[in-house]
């Protein structure tokens, strides 16, 4: 094959992604050894995009630009996809090239290149569908630069891919939300990963909103100051282990679970005792349940008859366990409201932490500050995540996580995430053993038929939030627990006929606990809209890695996510362009209306000077000769 044809080909291939996927796989029903040629195709497939796919290396852009800092890329949208930390060079003192790292606070993300680890797949997904996408980092000494930057290149979107949290001090971070907020509300650029998703679906606020729907726990509540955590956190640590939820993190930062020590350790050690029993039953069986809600039932009873009352102190031991690497610590209950509300370096904060987050999720100073809760304004510690989301835990979670990956709405993929190591209680990050599963899976059709058909709506609503507005790349995480309470009901929503029947259901049940197997209810632990990972990349992450360390399957799987990306990118920025045509066009008509008014009025304005004017002459004139004629009369 001539290099000319050769290229053709490679460049056709290219084109179109998920033309290349349907027509392998359209080749592969036909097939008899189906899965052994499958494998031969995807090889195949790789083979002839790794020039483009396989290298650290952004392919070649759809069309080119002549000039870098004008659009004139026709019928191509332009996005840009905003990093942070990456290694870029700079001069020093004495003019010579040398690489410095700025902003890398928190580099578990990056690759050896400096980039986040699957921005590359990710940009090339874009492009691959027809856009013109580019990476850019930011950084905040040169937040008025990027800003002109991308106003000037004319950029049709910016996807924001940093996570919540990332760019330190915060008020860095708050100064590029604003910026976001800003480009998206006065110029015509769109926003994956602007500030109203991430207030509206990100916060950890949305587990307050939706508590009372049947994938919510009733008992979750948000501190806004440090009294208000002080009395909710002793309240609910009486009854149950509590897991506290700072409202921006990633990886598990900011989230602890918290216990007293000595009260709850049966609780505790009653989650090694479920991960054993878990490892001797089937698949099947983690389907309906591993029965642990009786033993919960039996430790809660323990834990409130099988003791005497009790008071909780400033002294008293509180273990803290963060989930980001499942270190656990142990402070008295002040140090633990104090770090929360006002940050470890603050003097009742004991002075003796080991986390790596800095606390003050509360953001406050002093502790005279907000000593009456009925004058702090909510609102103004909402919209700026000055907030703490304490739930119940839920002793399943040793079983593992269900994330549903969400590409806009349509489910892309479900991964089951179990935790790891001796302590393992999270599954975020790299602390988990994964499993992937197709979004037909039956082992989780029951999760995924009510998430789709009820509760993505109601959630949509609860959260203020256009059903097509969600975000581009999204996921919803749960976690497992026995059904053995009456299903939370729906504000205005329940019938008290469906009431009556979920109680006698209930009570049908009840009298069959011994022998019948628990039903499984998952909960909604967290939204996570912000800066979602490509999980299939996860090996291209460190210092010593690219897209070279990730397997073929895996990269092939990636690939396909990266290609709905772009596509369902596409199809919303058809949908932007079209209403900001729907809205020039009303915008054309109403000034027009406005200047047709305004003419009119003129017009009778003036018609009306007019004729006042013809008629004073007139009047006058007909006085005049009137006068006249009258004298002329007298005259003997």
């Amino acid at each position: 094959m001539s290099e000319s044809k050769k290229n053709d080909s490679m460049n056709h291939a290219s084109s179109s992604r998920r033309e290349s996927m349907t027509s392998l796989f359209s080749e592969e029903d036909e097939d008899e050894h189906r899965d052994e040629s499958k494998s031969q195709l995807e090889l195949k497939y790789h083979v002839a995009q790794n020039q483009f796919l396989r290298s650290n290396v952004i392919r070649e852009q759809p069309s080119s630009s002549s000039s870098s800092s004008s659009k004139d890329i026709h019928g191509t949208y332009k996005i840009a996809v905003v990093g942070y930390g990456h290694v870029y060079e700079d001069l020093d003192e004495d003019g010579e090239s040398t690489k410095v790292k700025e902003n890398v606070n928190i580099s578990m993300d990056k690759d050896k290149h400096g980039y986040r680890y699957d921005s590359v797949a990710l940009t090339n997904g874009l492009i691959e569908n027809g856009i013109y996408a580019v990476r850019v980092d930011y950084k905040p000494r040169e937040h008025d630069a990027f800003k002109q930057y991308v106003i000037e290149e004319k950029f049709d979107a910016i996807l924001v891919r940093i996570n919540p949290g990332q760019i330190t001090p915060h008020s860095n971070q708050e100064r590029f939300d604003d910026l976001m907020e800003e480009l998206e509300n006065k110029t015509d650029i769109l926003i994956f990963g602007n500030k109203a998703s991430l207030r509206n679906m990100g916060s950890k606020i949305a587990l307050v909103k939706i508590r009372k729907l049947a994938c919510g726990l009733r008992d979750t509540r948000a501190y806004y100051t440090k009294k208000e955590m002080e009395r909710g956190l002793k309240k609910g640590l009486k009854v149950w282990p509590r897991v506290l939820k700072q409202n921006r993190g990633s990886t598990g930062c900011g989230i602890w679970l918290v216990w007293l020590k000595g009260k709850h350790d049966r609780i505790m050690n009653m989650n090694k005792i479920e991960d054993s029993d878990n490892n001797n039953t089937s698949s099947s069986n983690s389907s309906s349940g591993s029965g642990s809600g009786s033993r919960e039932e039996e430790e809660r009873k323990k834990n409130d008859d099988g003791e005497e009352e009790f008071e909780i102190g400033d002294d008293t031991i509180v273990v803290c366990q963060e989930m980001n690497d499942n270190h656990i610590e142990e402070h008295t209950f002040k140090e633990l409201v104090a770090f929360c509300a006002c940050g470890k370096n603050h003097p009742d904060a004991g002075g003796n932490w080991t986390s790596v987050s800095d606390g003050n999720y509360l953001q406050q100073q002093n502790d005279d500050e907000n000593e009456d809760d009925d004058k702090v304004d909510k609102q103004s510690q909402l919209l700026k995540g000055a907030f703490v989301v304490d739930q119940r835990l839920l002793p399943r979670i040793s079983e593992g996580e269900i994330r549903m990956v969400f590409v806009k709405d349509e489910l892309f993929e479900i991964i089951h995430k179990k935790p790891v190591g001796e302590n393992g209680r999270s599954a975020v990050a790299w602390n988990n053993k994964t499993t992937f599963y197709k979004p037909e899976e039956p082992l989780f059709r029951d999760l995924t038929e009510k998430f789709l058909k009820n509760d993505i709506q109601r959630i949509a609503r609860k959260l203020n939030l256009a059903y097509n507005a969600l975000p581009l790349l999204w996921t919803a995480d749960f976690i497992p627990m026995d059904d053995d309470e009456e299903e939370e009901e729906e504000e205005e929503e329940e019938e008290e006929e469906e009431r009556d029947e979920q109680f006698e259901k209930e009570e049908q049940n009840k009298k069959d606990v011994n022998n019948r197997k628990t039903k499984t209810r998952y909960i909604l632990g967290e939204f996570n809209c912000s800066c979602v990972g490509l999980t299939k990349f996860r090996a291209a992450c460190g210092p010593d890695k690219d897209m070279s360390d990730v397997s073929d399957q895996d990269y092939f799987d990636g690939a396909k996510l990266c290609d709905l990306i772009g596509k369902r990118c596409k199809l919303r920025l058809d949908e932007h362009k079209e209403g900001l045509k729907r809205k020039a066009m009303v915008n054309r008509i109403a000034w027009g209306t406005i200047l047709g008014f305004v003419g009119f009025v003129a017009l009778l304005s003036s018609k009306s000077s007019s004729s006042s004017g013809q008629k004073v002459g007139g009047i006058k004139g007909v006085d005049k000769n009137s006068n006249k004629n009258d004298r002329r009369r007298r005259k003997p």
